[in-house]
């Protein structure tokens, strides 16, 4: 299975204006399509930002029908069209396979943890060794249902992990016991050389769409 996200960064003069855009072009997009698509909002992280994903099997049929859609359909590119002057530079692509799983996992959370960060040279297998391993002990911990992606395009020698929760307030909850858990903290020091930590970047989102 692979994620597909698109980053965007909204203009400081137009953040008000462009959620709703979003939400219209993706709710559009869902009408027409084969594919699912979801619109996260940034809760926590770079104010602005606005994050929109798909899951799929085959990035290529994906890719495809996003391609004809650019170039045959009006309404999709006059929604695009008026998200675009919305925005704060060009937006960034991603591609990432989900490599590992745990808990029971939502086709789309209410809201979403992010944790990634790039593996220092030579280091990605142990990168992702060390990611599968923090996953399954967090679900055994405290039942979390999480993720583990890699990522070769777009943001190369990655890996990401997800966590869904129900609400804010769950995310808070669940975040405060795992940062005191001496299971969690061993593992933070587990992972030091290798992940470059000025790589590091974490996030919490809204679920939109």
């Amino acid at each position: 299975m692979y994620l597909w996200n698109r980053l965007l960064m909204t203009s400081p003069a137009r953040f008000t204006e462009a959620a709703p855009l979003l939400m219209d072009a993706v709710g559009y997009v869902n009408s027409v399509s084969d594919h699912t698509y979801n619109l996260w909002g940034t809760v926590l992280g770079q104010t602005g930002g606005f994050g929109v994903s798909a899951l799929c099997t085959d990035f290529g049929a994906l890719s495809d029908e996003m391609a004809a859609r650019g170039m045959g359909d009006e309404t999709f590119r006059d929604k695009v069209a008026a998200v675009g002057a919305c925005m704060d530079g060009s937006p960034e692509d991603t591609l990432w396979e989900i490599v590992h799983s745990v808990g029971d996992w939502p086709d789309a959370p209410a809201v979403l943890g992010n944790a990634m960060f790039q593996a220092m040279p030579g280091r990605l297998p142990d990168a992702i060794a060390w990611a599968v391993d923090l996953n399954s002990y967090l679900g055994e911990m405290s039942g979390a249902a999480g993720v583990v992606c890699v990522s070769g395009w777009g943001r190369p020698n990655s890996v990401r992990l997800y966590y869904g929760y129900d609400s804010i307030s769950a995310w808070q909850e669940r975040s405060a016991a795992t940062q005191n858990d001496a299971g969690w903290l061993e593992r933070m020091q587990a992972v030091v050389g290798i992940g470059d930590q000025g790589t590091l970047e974490t996030g919490v989102f809204r679920r939109l769409v």
